[in-house]
């Protein structure tokens, strides 16, 4: 999976990063939003976002199902590894 569009505001404050997922055949666009240092918000074009807030997120999922879609997971781990690669880098 290959980030589609990485953007970075002027201060640093503002990270977007676009995903496109392919599963069963279908492309799923999952979009990653961090602020600051805070926790990423997922929002994905299947219908699920995932918040920093947990009371949000069940909110976003009316049918019960709490916690992110599949799309969402891989994006989650793909970022995982990028900050994790970015961090080694670092003197």
């Amino acid at each position: 999976m290959a980030v589609v569009k990485r953007r970075l505001d002027i201060c640093g404050r503002e990270r977007i990063w676009e995903y496109v997922v392919e599963a069963a055949g279908r492309q799923y666009r999952v979009e990653a939003r961090q602020i600051g240092r805070g926790a990423p918000a997922f929002r994905c074009s299947c219908g699920i976002s995932l918040q920093e807030n947990p009371v949000a997120d069940s909110l976003a999922c009316p049918d019960g199902f709490s916690g992110p879609c599949t799309h969402i997971r891989e994006a989650q781990r793909e970022l995982a590894m990028t900050q994790r690669a970015a961090a080694n880098m670092l003197p």
